[in-house]
């Protein structure tokens, strides 16, 4: 069996995506986006907050061409893809990188759109269909 390293992720761009190109001429785009996450306090279970995730995204060829001609800051995307940790050597020390490299990425609403609101279902407001 294979292991698996699939990501999904919905964020904003926090910059217009950064695009070049290599010496062999495959185009790359990089661009981080802000994932928030909410959760309740574990002291006041009434209080919720709020935590943000900036995750670095690298796209190639096709879908940085994509990127490039879509994403802009602020936009809200949707990102798959698959999780890598780079090691490189910055004056001798080890460092290391975490990114995502995409597989698919698609826009759900561009800045200053209009966001339509998604109601989580619940028991409460989901209606009571009948099947036979």
């Amino acid at each position: 069996m294979s292991d698996i390293n699939r990501v999904f992720l919905t964020g904003r761009l926090v910059a217009d995506p950064d695009i070049r190109y290599t010496p062999q001429g495959n185009e790359v785009a990089q661009f981080r986006i802000a994932v928030n996450m909410r959760f309740k306090s574990k002291q006041d279970p009434n209080n919720w907050q709020e935590e943000t995730s900036f995750i670095t995204i690298i796209a190639w060829n096709w879908l940085a061409n994509r990127v490039e001609k879509t994403f802009k800051k602020g936009d809200l995307v949707v990102v798959e893809g698959r999780l890598r940790i780079r090691e490189y050597e910055v004056d001798g020390n080890k460092r290391y990188a975490t990114e995502v490299v995409a597989r698919d990425v698609k826009l759900i609403t561009a800045k200053g759109a209009a966001e339509v609101e998604i109601e989580e279902a619940t028991d409460e407001n989901e209606p009571d269909v009948p099947f036979s």
